[in-house]
């Protein structure tokens, strides 16, 4: 496969990630913000498997922080999963 693909791969597959079916577009912030996690933590799933999205989750808690407040701020993930069950330290926004 041709580096020149790989970015658009993992674009794609952050939006599988976090994908509902309320959710049809995402943001180039989402998509720029977390490719290096999906590589990190979850690059072995295929675009289309249906465990990426778990794996996204399991991986919360180690997702970078600039990940995790980009999810918050476009509503991707709530601030209570962020912070009770991700554990990472967000303040937030007024």
């Amino acid at each position: 496969m041709s580096g020149r693909f790989l970015p658009s791969l993992v674009l794609i597959a952050v939006l599988t990630a976090f994908a509902t079916p309320a959710a049809a577009q995402f943001s180039s912030a989402v998509k720029g913000a977390c490719k290096n996690d999906y590589k990190r933590y979850c690059g072995a799933y295929a675009l289309d498997d249906p465990g990426l999205r778990k794996c996204m989750d399991k991986a919360g808690p180690s997702l970078s922080n600039t990940c995790v407040v980009t999810l918050v701020n476009s509503g991707e993930v709530s601030f209570q999963r962020a912070t009770q069950r991700w554990g990472h330290a967000l303040q937030k926004a007024e």
